[in-house]
């Protein structure tokens, strides 16, 4: 195995280095919860670690130095106490909209891990924030952040707008008259651009419930348990797939109903 092979990504090691210190602050609080008494605690850390350093594109990997290897170079690392506040202060929001898709879901292979890595140092995480990007300052920007070409940029974020149907789901009876159907749950991406998506279950259109980017709930009859179902959120903008229903998922009718 090469010495890239045997290197682990700093921030690997960072991240695994902090999680044991959070175990310890862990096990020290129980004790403090318990009434027992806390014998020492962890302010600063300070580490000096031998280590040969190498850049593959574009990550920083270390791989620990033997003994006897001079040319090691030596890291120094000085870890201190965070508090909340500072966390907050000093971190990116991700959080958007809970129906935006990250960059990893919308554009899958359209990009690589080494682009979509440059557009987090950017931080570009989500379709919606690189859209921003590209219309404030442009998609020549974007391709010298992230050494995208443009039209491939383009063609990216055009199949990222696309509609897409991940699964079909049965779900529970909301309040109100189906006629006697069943509501479908629709899970996607992009399923509605400027108004409700028109939807169809072999060619049949059934009612749209409710309706967000990445969530469809819609009243279907009895006999819709499988087929092709169709989501057109735009003229000529239309997702397909075959789904079946279990069998457990046919609507029986109310108990007072039965006969």
């Amino acid at each position: 195995m090469s010495d890239r092979e045997n290197g682990l990504p700093l921030e690997q090691f960072i991240q695994a280095l902090t999680s044991q210190l959070d175990r310890a602050q862990n096990t020290m609080a129980l004790k403090a919860r318990a009434g027992l008494p806390l014998t020492f605690a962890v302010k600063d850390l300070t580490l000096d670690l031998r280590t040969h350093v190498e850049m593959v594109n574009s990550v920083v990997r270390i791989r620990p130095a033997g003994p006897g290897e001079p040319d090691a170079s030596t890291l120094h690392l000085a870890l201190t106490t965070i508090t909340r506040p500072m966390i907050e202060e000093n971190t990116f929001s991700q959080a958007g909209s809970a129906d935006e898709p990250t960059i990893k879901e919308a554009l899958g292979k359209e990009i690589t891990d080494e682009e979509q890595r440059r557009l987090e140092w950017a931080g570009i995480h989500t379709v919606g924030q690189l859209r921003s990007v590209q219309r404030q300052g442009g998609e020549n920007a974007i391709e010298r952040v992230a050494e995208i070409p443009v039209n491939r940029l383009r063609a990216a974020l055009a199949r990222a707008s696309e509609p897409l149907i991940s699964h079909v789901l049965p779900n529970p009876m909301p309040d109100g008259d189906t006629n006697g159907g069943m509501v479908l749950r629709i899970h996607g991406q992009n399923l509605i651009q400027d108004g409700h998506p028109q939807v169809r279950i072999d060619g049949e259109r059934i009612p749209v419930l409710r309706a967000t980017h990445r969530e469809l709930l819609v009243a279907a009859l009895p006999h819709h348990t499988q087929g092709v179902l169709t989501v057109e959120t735009a003229p000529g903008t239309v997702a397909q797939r075959e789904f079946r229903l279990p069998s457990a998922a046919a609507v029986e009718p109310p108990e007072e109903s039965k006969p």
